[in-house]
């Protein structure tokens, strides 16, 4: 499969959390479909090792908006044009809390990653979109963004956020040509679990999604015709998982 424009060569996608997990692996499957990728993370070292001739790391905090800003406007120099965003980048709970529990930092870091982290790069994104009168948004999501669980509270608001967030978008570009859906995983066994203070077992993890799946359902996303639109894809593992 290759996402060629014959006038302008390669399509081009921006992918946020790309060192890591489910990121890692879209950029990955995109650029092993011959699109050019740039991807972002705030890990330089870690950029550099995914660097190919497809895969352009750019180092970007997505909390810093106007950091957020210049790595759009840069893609978009280098390249002309951008067809897909994938918003992957996230962080999760170390421990179950209670809201009272929470601290003031770990909310503000969990809410600005996964939300607010979100919004700058859609609406970085958007004008340049809107421009070609196409392009595609993809934003993960989570099965948390559908259900609230005691303990997990700011990763709960962030993904419930976010899911208003897409769907705010997917309005607002009606008619436009442009897509914005989202993909909400269930367990993905990813490094999202070493920062735990009792990370689950290996046996547990082995039942997980793995980050490849959701980089194919994305790949999936971008090769439906035109008018097809889908606005949320739920995949969750068959195995059940341990309580």
């Amino acid at each position: 499969m290759s996402f060629a424009d014959p006038s302008t060569g390669a399509r081009v996608a921006i992918v946020t959390g790309g060192t890591h997990g489910i990121g890692r692996a879209v950029c990955l499957a995109l650029a092993g479909a011959e699109m050019w990728v740039a991807a972002c993370g705030r890990d330089k070292s870690l950029l550099r090792t995914l660097e190919t001739e497809s895969i352009h790391g750019y180092p970007c905090d997505v909390r810093d908006g106007d950091r957020v800003r210049e790595t759009v406007a840069a893609v978009a120099a280098a390249r002309g044009r951008i067809d897909v965003l994938v918003n992957a980048a996230g962080v999760s709970m170390p421990e179950p809390l209670s809201l009272e529990a929470v601290d003031t930092a770990l909310w503000q870091r969990i809410i600005e990653t996964n939300l607010t982290g979100t919004f700058n790069f859609c609406r970085a994104v958007l004008p340049h979109m809107r421009r070609r009168g196409t392009g595609l948004i993809v934003n993960i999501l989570s099965t948390a963004a559908f259900r609230s669980n005691p303990g997990n509270g700011p990763y709960t608001v962030s993904k419930y956020g976010a899911r208003a967030l897409s769907e705010c978008l997917a309005e607002e570009t009606k008619g436009s040509g442009i897509k914005v859906t989202s993909v909400s995983p269930g367990p993905v066994n990813s490094d999202i679990w070493t920062h735990k203070k009792r990370p689950p077992a290996a046996e547990e993890r082995a039942r997980m999604l793995k980050p490849e799946d959701i980089a194919e359902i994305v790949l999936f996303l971008y090769t439906r015709p035109g008018y097809v639109h889908i606005e949320n894809v739920t995949v969750v593992p068959l195995f059940p998982q341990s309580p």
